[in-house]
């Protein structure tokens, strides 16, 4: 006969299990980001001046993706819809920035632990120094999504995004064709290529008027 210590201790390590198994159905992790199209697509649009931090994990914006035109939906729609499918989820980026001769992929980890409250306001700054401490060559980190092509792919969007300081930040979506082998900036009827926000100003609905990169 089993006795009521022994009872209640299997009773609590099956309800254990269980709570892990359910942690566990419930945690996902981030895949690898193989694309090598994609990494094509960075390397055409992130400076090669500085050595550069980018962001180990890929990340979005809540941006408007409504194209202003009819020209645009045509061309940008398959691509946008790629775009929103793959960036419902982040994915972890792979040291294959073949274009840019020197960066430094920032983990996820260090991230966290040095901005444990986020990368902005009065509360970021012991962050931020301690950043430049370890990261000294770039006043910064840049961040990208992953990028929404059409099925042919020689049409691209994809989000950039920069870090800064306490109250230094901003970000750029910007939509590419490949013509000759190269990905360049798409152009069109009122500049529906690119868009652009700084701090807390968004507008992404509307033109941009300058091209902060």
């Amino acid at each position: 006969m089993r006795s009521p210590v022994r009872s209640c201790l299997c009773l609590i390590l099956a309800v254990s299990a269980a709570l892990v198994l359910t942690a566990c159905r419930h945690q996902r992790t981030a895949r690898i980001y193989e694309d090598d199209d994609a990494y094509q697509v960075y390397s055409s649009i992130l400076p090669d001046t500085n050595p550069l931090v980018i962001r180990a994990a890929t990340a979005t914006h809540d941006l408007c993706l409504k194209p202003l035109d009819d020209q645009a939906e045509k061309v940008l729609r398959p691509a946008l819809d790629d775009y929103l499918r793959l960036n419902y989820e982040s994915w972890l980026l792979r040291e294959k920035f073949t274009a840019i001769p020197r960066y430094t992929i920032l983990p996820e980890q260090e991230l966290q632990a040095i901005f444990p409250g986020g990368s902005s306001g009065v509360a970021s700054g012991p962050g931020w120094k301690t950043f430049v401490q370890r990261h000294p060559t770039y006043p910064g980190w840049i961040e990208v999504s992953a990028v929404g092509f059409n099925r042919e792919k020689t049409v691209a969007v994809v989000y950039l995004r920069y870090h800064c300081g306490e109250d230094c930040a901003g970000g750029e979506f910007k939509a590419l064709e490949k013509k000759d082998g190269k990905w360049r900036l798409l152009t069109g009827k009122r500049r529906w290529n690119h868009y652009f926000w700084k701090l807390t100003i968004t507008t992404a609905c509307a033109p941009a008027e300058s091209n902060p990169s």
